[in-house]
């Protein structure tokens, strides 16, 4: 029978099923484009503001199932008041109308609390950013917390954190970090932000207003929040090259070690007892956390043959082995392994390659799933594609390499173009201390093989000595 927006799939058993797929409306809500090369789902989040915050992003709570955007909204931008005598008898004036004690005498008042001074009818915009919560049945904001003027999101994220009030002794908080853009001649600062998403009565008629954000905690930092992290249930953040491990206790912030880093730490991540951290000029340290005794971190090992510059990093397991995976701001990936019983790694106070790839896109973003013996990395790029990450047993690989050799010799590559060196690293990128060969591209070695003829499988795999299902 004739079926609208109908599809036909066949199933490996020999079942025939035919289904409908949804109206695709791209301006309506929840409508899906099937014209693309996976299906996506284009829905217009929030309800006021100009764009979402390419540095904070989208962060996932998964206690409430909601959804916690950086946006921001255009504002016009004036000047600070530049007389210092101005500005005093300004800020002695609202302190006065507030009921607020007035400053001393001949107290310069910082520029970032100074009165605007509006000089041009047609000012500038600049963006103003908010931190808004998104309910997760109509992606409508239902609260928002707006930040001060120049106060930019730098990174949010939802971190698990120990906290006696809560159940089981741990609860996920929403964790953001923000810096002020004031100009190069004033001193940098940031904040840090703690916020929790509680149940609320809802408005009436609207049911998906039944959540608010809870601020739990802010402080303001000399310097920039560049990253935040989470190690064994404690808070990890950076302030420009500084690293700080603060416990969450009594909703109020506490530090208890640190870590002199080198430029400009862009990634925290934590694994037990271990941190991964990357430097935006400086590549990636490999550090421990002992608890035990004086808490402190201590590098393990650092990446001693090149400055990489790196923009996020993470951790591939399987099993018992563990790689380190850093990707650059060239849209590079690098694997490191720590092996302090190698020679070449000087007791493990180097980090040794394991392997380069190339995406041809920045990577924006790094997250691990966490399996039962095995974690997968999916990178997240800027032209919109997901790549996923992942370490095969030894015996595997060598069975995928030698398939793959076969098959780049006996299949002719499109338009004449070589699949190995389109993944390989540039000559003026590459190092020389990274092994060849070390990481398969499978968008090249799956399609050549299972939409080639099945004669040609089973003599590849004849050759391998296996079979063509395995």
């Amino acid at each position: 029978r004739a079926c609208a927006n109908g599809i036909v799939v066949l199933t490996q058993s020999g079942t025939l099923v035919v289904a409908r797929l949804p109206v695709s409306v791209q301006t309506a809500r929840g409508g899906i484009e099937f014209d693309s090369a996976w299906p996506v789902r284009c829905i217009p989040a929030g309800t006021a503001h100009g764009g979402i915050s390419t540095q904070g992003g989208v962060a996932f709570h998964a206690g409430s199932k909601s959804y916690v955007a950086a946006t921001s909204s255009p504002e016009p931008f004036y000047i600070r008041e530049p007389n210092p005598d101005i500005a005093f008898r300004q800020a002695t004036e609202a302190a006065e109308a507030a009921g607020k004690p007035v400053p001393a005498p001949r107290t310069v008042i910082p520029e970032y609390q100074r009165h605007d001074l509006r000089t041009t009818s047609v000012p500038p915009l600049v963006p103003r950013f908010s931190i808004d919560l998104l309910s997760p049945e109509t992606f409508e904001t239902v609260d928002s917390y707006i930040l001060d003027v120049h106060e930019h999101v730098a990174t949010m994220q939802t971190l698990v954190l120990e906290s006696a009030q809560a159940e089981g002794g741990c609860r996920a908080l929403v964790c953001v970090g923000t810096g002020f853009v004031l100009g190069e001649d004033v001193m940098s600062r940031g904040r840090i932000y703690v916020f929790d998403i509680v149940d609320v009565v809802p408005l009436p008629g609207r049911p998906q207003t039944n959540r608010k954000l809870k601020l739990l905690y802010t402080e303001e930092i000399h310097g920039v929040v560049s990253t935040v992290g989470e190690l064994r249930g404690n808070l990890v953040m950076s302030e420009g090259s500084k690293l700080y491990v603060r416990s969450f206790a009594n909703d109020t912030l506490t530090s208890f070690a640190f870590l002199d880093c080198h430029t400009w730490v862009r990634s925290a991540v934590g694994l037990r007892n271990f941190l991964l951290v990357g430097d935006v000029a400086n590549g990636l340290s490999f550090v421990g956390f002992q608890e035990e005794g004086p808490a402190r971190l201590h590098v393990l090992g650092r990446d001693a043959h090149a400055c990489l510059p790196v923009e996020c990093a993470d951790y591939l397991v399987l099993g018992q082995q563990l790689q380190l995976l850093a990707a650059d701001s060239h849209g590079h990936l690098h694997l490191f392994v720590y092996a302090p019983r190698d020679v070449h790694s000087f007791g493990g106070q180097r980090l040794l390659r394991r392997g380069e790839f190339s995406l041809r896109s920045r990577v924006v973003s790094l997250r691990r799933i966490v399996g039962s013996s095995r974690h997968v990395c999916l990178a997240m790029t800027f032209d919109g594609s997901v790549h996923a990450v992942s370490m095969v047993p030894e015996k595997t690989y060598k069975r995928l390499q030698r398939i793959n050799g076969q098959l780049a010799k006996a299949v002719p590559p499109i338009a004449g173009l070589n699949p190995r060196e389109y993944r390989a690293v540039p000559l003026h990128r590459r190092q020389n201390q990274a092994p060849k060969r070390t990481v398969l591209d499978a968008d090249v070695l799956v399609p050549v093989y299972t939409n080639g003829s099945v004669v040609r499988q089973k003599e590849a795999a004849q050759r391998d000595g296996t079979t063509a299902d395995r």
